[in-house]
């Protein structure tokens, strides 16, 4: 009877383990994008560097005030699935991975603060889309609006439709506050 017990138990506990290997990450926004590219086709050791360097240069700003201090600006362009954006005019007009010209906001539901979840970038329109990161996952947009071509970059909130996709289903923001198309 005690070998029986000792072998479902043995049984029961590598089961578990297994299941735990096998299991999807959680879904812990930041630990999530760290480890996960979203979405990239092979990702080059370059890209892997630019994007680190993307958050490195923007942890501090996971401190909204930090952000001000260092020249972002609310903007007043809240858009849904995106959030809420701060721009640095003294980045509005080159791509450089450490130098993003936009910061983008998500509000927390429940205590109403502000939290860090994507960079943009915006260059000048030279008639076609800038050469932005390493590879070819990178997605450019045109806006005719402020004749930009601009990148967004998810690199604090994982994106389930990739690292450089426009929008984020999982960013929602107060429809009251939606104020750009």
């Amino acid at each position: 009877m005690n070998r029986l017990f000792t072998s479902i138990l043995f049984t029961v506990i590598i089961v578990f383990v297994i299941s735990g290997c096998n299991s999807k990450p959680s879904d812990n926004p930041v630990s999530n994008q760290s480890n996960d590219m979203g979405n990239l086709t092979k990702p080059s050791s370059e890209l892997h560097k630019e994007l680190a360097l993307a958050r490195a240069s923007t942890a501090k700003y996971h401190d909204l005030e930090n952000a001000i201090e260092d020249g972002y600006v609310d903007i007043n362009v809240v858009v849904q699935e995106m959030g809420y954006h701060l721009l640095n005019v003294s980045n509005w007009d080159a791509f450089d991975p450490g130098k993003p010209a936009l910061l983008v906001y998500s509000k927390n539901s429940v205590n109403g603060k502000m939290r860090l979840v994507a960079v943009e970038y915006a260059v000048p329109n030279t008639g076609q889309a800038p050469e932005g990161f390493a590879g070819n996952d990178d997605v450019w947009e045109y806006d005719g609006d402020i004749d930009k071509w601009e990148c967004h970059a998810w690199v604090w909130y994982n994106n389930p439709d990739g690292m450089f996709s426009k929008y984020n289903p999982r960013v929602q923001v107060d429809e009251a506050d939606v104020n750009h198309p």
